[in-house]
């Protein structure tokens, strides 16, 4: 089947004028063949055809040409001037070419000569489908229109963000109501003119304007936040997007620039930045005066601790003052103890604690702690009960965190509690919880202060505070450590006069873990006999009188007081061990440790104690580190143990 003869489906509402009976058949039959679903309205006068259009669209007319009384163009001039979109086509056997190309001209679709019926249904397909395409376009066009005027309302309703369409030579073509309220210009006064208006003086304008167009040309867009100037010359903070602009064919067609007016904000941002830049300074600051402070407070306690121990072992001292010498130095011990507390509450706070944790047993813990305070106990008589009945004591922790815990509580219930009182010290598990409990007999705690009771520098009262003494810390470095362990603490009191209990829970340890770490190594009675040992010290008291212990343990010392002599003196003879302060004369003892620790183990002995001190010094090489005051007995179970190490090791 041919195009000419293919039947189209579509139902076709056709109008045809004609006064022939026999052409209005002939007609109909082609039509049907081309169109089954023809709806055809055949007239016969001038009237009826105007009336019958005035009244109702179709989607085609035709008509003879030589009509009784009237003419085929008469009814296409009325066409034109009411339905000009509905194709009209003569179906004529007189019509000759001169007419119809001047019908053509008038605004005729086409024309058919009856002798020619045949060609109708390809002129009719052909002109239904030109008249499908202009409808299309009116309404695309229609469609656009609104859409325009949808976009610039929309654009022009946005409060906050200035919208402006360049051209691609960067000259203003839109400019929406915010971009009149952020830069100040009304659109009369800027468009066509070049966008490099919006830049300031100092940024050669036209320069800016042409790099940012470039960028946006090769990247698709470029970044808008910078500085802008607005007509007033106010300077604000713009941060937008300048996007290339295409037209439906893929042909650059010019610019978006979207802009912002974030001025306020990025100013209080950059007060925030330089406010937090100078809280860091300050922070650091603090930190670098704590640790001198300690240091310095440190210093003068070491050789007191030192020449304590040695009068103690040595010294002949009259009975009436033989408690004056353990007197001082339990003194001592808590006057570190307090500089301790400061340095860990400052660190805690800041989450600056590093954790070494270790398979570590509570009970052996807790007999160690205890044994700490014997001395206290000894003399306010006070009955210590420990009931370690937990059958899997073990846990994964810091030891030398979990001793201060340990001792806080501990110390924290002896203090309270008075001469001839009760504590009671309990393990336990349950639900795969370590427990620990530390019940005295004491004071208590009034129900409005346990809320309160692991806050820093807070006691239960200004009686408790006032009689007591003390800064209140030793419970809020607890629960913090306890939170860094994964663990909690808890106080409990039936109020004041009814003693305390303060509780500890840590996840227990797995029962299969291997201690991460060998078993020390037990010192041989006299290991330290002869072992030389370089001291570098820069104050004479603390060395004179901790070359002093040490000799007595067997050791042989040599002090030197600056880190040049220490090199020196340890590139001149042979030495064991170093032990070395860390704020010298000339320099940092840490210097003295990346020199010498690849040779011979090095340890610390310093007032500089903090979390990030230990890291430097262990990070130096260090085999330890050890805070003044130590205890004589405690350096050199230090130095036993480094120098047991496997050299490979130390």
């Amino acid at each position: 089947m041919t195009d000419a003869q293919a039947a189209d489906p579509r139902a076709l509402n056709a109008l045809l004028v004609e006064d022939s009976r026999l052409d209005v058949e002939l007609l109909r039959v082609q039509l049907e063949r081309a169109y089954p679903n023809v709806e055809l309205l055949v007239l016969r006068d001038e009237a009826a055809f105007c009336e019958a259009l005035a009244g109702r669209s179709f989607d085609v007319i035709l008509s003879d040409y030589e009509l009784p009384g009237f003419t085929g163009a008469d009814l296409l001039d009325y066409r034109n001037a009411h339905a000009p979109d509905t194709p009209f086509i003569f179906v004529s056997g007189v019509i000759g070419d001169d007419n119809a190309v001047e019908l053509l001209k008038r605004g005729a679709t086409d024309y058919v000569s009856k002798s020619r019926l045949a060609r109708l249904a390809p002129v009719l397909r052909r002109a239904l489908r030109e008249a499908d395409d202009r409808r299309g376009r009116v309404e695309a066009e229609r469609q656009l229109r609104h859409a325009d005027v949808t976009f610039a309302k929309v654009v022009d309703s946005l409060r906050d963000y200035a919208v402006i369409l360049l051209d691609d030579g960067g000259r203003i073509r839109f400019w929406n109501r915010a971009a009149r309220d952020v830069f100040g210009h009304e659109a009369s006064e800027v468009l066509g003119r070049s966008a490099a208006l919006l830049f300031p003086p100092e940024d050669g304008p036209a320069e800016a304007l042409r790099a940012e167009l470039q960028h946006a040309r090769e990247h698709g867009k470029a970044g808008d936040n910078r500085w802008l100037v607005a007509r007033d010359g106010r300077r604000l903070w713009a941060e937008g997007v300048l996007t290339a602009l295409e037209d439906d064919r893929g042909v650059r067609s010019g610019f978006c620039k979207l802009v912002h007016d974030r001025t306020e904000g990025y100013l209080a941002e950059q007060a925030l930045r330089a406010a937090k830049e100078e809280a860091d300074r300050a922070n650091r600051a603090k930190d670098r005066f704590l640790a001198v402070l300690s240091h310095e407070l440190r210093t003068p306690l070491a050789p007191i601790t030192t020449a304590v121990h040695v009068l103690e072992k040595a010294a002949k001292v009259d009975e009436r003052h033989r408690d004056l010498l353990p007197m001082i130095r339990r003194n001592v011990a808590l006057e570190a103890r307090l500089i301790d507390d400061l340095l860990d509450l400052t660190a805690i706070s800041a989450g600056k604690v590093s954790l070494h944790a270790a398979r570590v047993d509570m009970h052996q813990l807790a007999r160690a702690v205890v044994e700490m305070v014997g001395e206290t106990l000894a003399q306010k008589a006070i009955a210590f009960e420990m009931r370690l009945e937990a059958p899997a004591p073990h846990v994964e922790a810091d030891q030398a965190r979990m001793q201060q815990v340990l001792w806080n509580i501990i110390r924290n219930a002896i203090k309270f509690t008075p001469p001839g009182g009760r504590v009671l010290l309990r393990t336990w598990c349950e639900d795969g919880q370590f427990a620990l409990s530390c019940t005295d007999s004491g004071i208590g705690i009034a129900p409005e202060a346990l809320p309160r009771i692991f806050q820093p520098f807070e006691q239960a009262d200004a009686e408790v505070s006032s009689r007591y003494g003390g800064l209140g810390l030793g419970l809020a470095i607890a629960q913090g450590l306890m939170h860094q362990h994964g663990g909690r603490i808890h106080a409990g009191s039936d109020g004041r006069g009814s003693g305390a209990t303060f509780t500890i829970t840590l996840p227990l340890a797995n029962a299969a873990a291997a201690d991460a770490e060998a078993p020390e190594r037990e010192s041989a009675a006299g290991a330290a006999a002869s072992k030389r040992l370089l001291l570098v010290e820069d104050n004479e008291d603390a060395a004179t009188v901790l070359a002093l212990c040490l000799q007595e343990y067997g050791y042989v010392v040599h002090h030197v007081s600056t880190c040049a002599d220490a090199l020196a003196t340890a590139r001149a003879s042979s030495f064991d061990a170093v032990l070395t302060d860390l704020g010298l004369p000339d320099g940092s003892g840490i210097e003295v440790g990346k020199a010498l620790s690849r040779d011979l183990p090095v340890v610390a002995l310093s007032g500089y104690g903090s979390e990030q001190d230990l890291a430097r010094s262990a990070q130096a090489g260090f085999a330890a580190h050890l805070v003044k005051p130590a205890d004589p007995a405690q350096v050199h179970a230090t130095l036993t143990q480094v120098l047991a190490r496997p050299a490979d090791s130390a």
